[in-house]
């Protein structure tokens, strides 16, 4: 290896495994891949440090790392680079939509930096279930209904552009200011066009 192969590799350990996890915890949460701005490199090398201190600190214990940056294969290196970081970001955007994390995380005031492009994105992926919504659309009709989970539950949109909703139950809002849903259970789905804006409680 002489050096100005060995220049490229310390570029490509800087940047690539920690834009692997990056993207592949948004593929892991959403389906899709973010877009990428000048803006995200800096996330991108801090990933990077983090997971090669961890893979040295697992594999080698800091010792011999000259020794078996030479003798890595092609294909190892790939392995290196990309494959485990994919998998890595993979497992945490995972983790992070069944929100088991997220959830401890917040309990001591710790919020994870949210890959979702809009306000809209970020706060339905976090609404907890059972909240109620308030939905005041652009003809001055009112929609109450709460966020439930399970088949027939309520849903929004992840494309920034379409921001629809459906809401797996609704109900009216009672003379003590309570929510009753409504019997039998049933549903509302709500354009995007037609929404004002949206109150969450609870």
């Amino acid at each position: 290896m002489d050096l100005k192969d060995f220049e490229v590799l310390k570029m490509l350990l800087w940047v690539v495994p920690g834009a692997m996890i990056a993207l592949f915890r948004s593929f892991s949460m959403r389906g899709t891949f973010p877009a990428i701005g000048k803006d995200d490199v800096a996330a991108f090398i801090l990933g990077s440090v983090l997971f090669d201190f961890i893979a040295l600190f697992c594999f080698t214990g800091f010792s011999l790392t000259e020794k078996i940056q030479i003798q890595l294969s092609p294909g190892q290196w790939l392995l290196a680079l990309v494959v485990l970081p994919a998998i890595v970001g993979a497992a945490l955007g995972f983790l992070e939509a069944s929100d088991a994390i997220g959830r401890l995380l917040r309990n001591i005031g710790v919020r994870l930096p949210s890959p979702d492009a809009t306000a809209w994105e970020t706060a339905f992926r976090e609404v907890g279930n059972g909240a109620v919504l308030f939905v005041s659309l652009k003809d001055n009709a009112q929609v109450f209904g709460r966020w439930v989970g399970g088949r027939g539950g309520s849903a929004a949109s992840t494309d920034s552009k379409t921001m629809d909703l459906y809401l797996g139950e609704i109900g009216t809002i009672n003379v003590q200011g309570q929510y009753v849903p409504k019997s039998p259970r049933r549903g509302a789905y709500i354009a995007a066009s037609e929404i004002r804006w949206i109150e969450v409680i609870g």
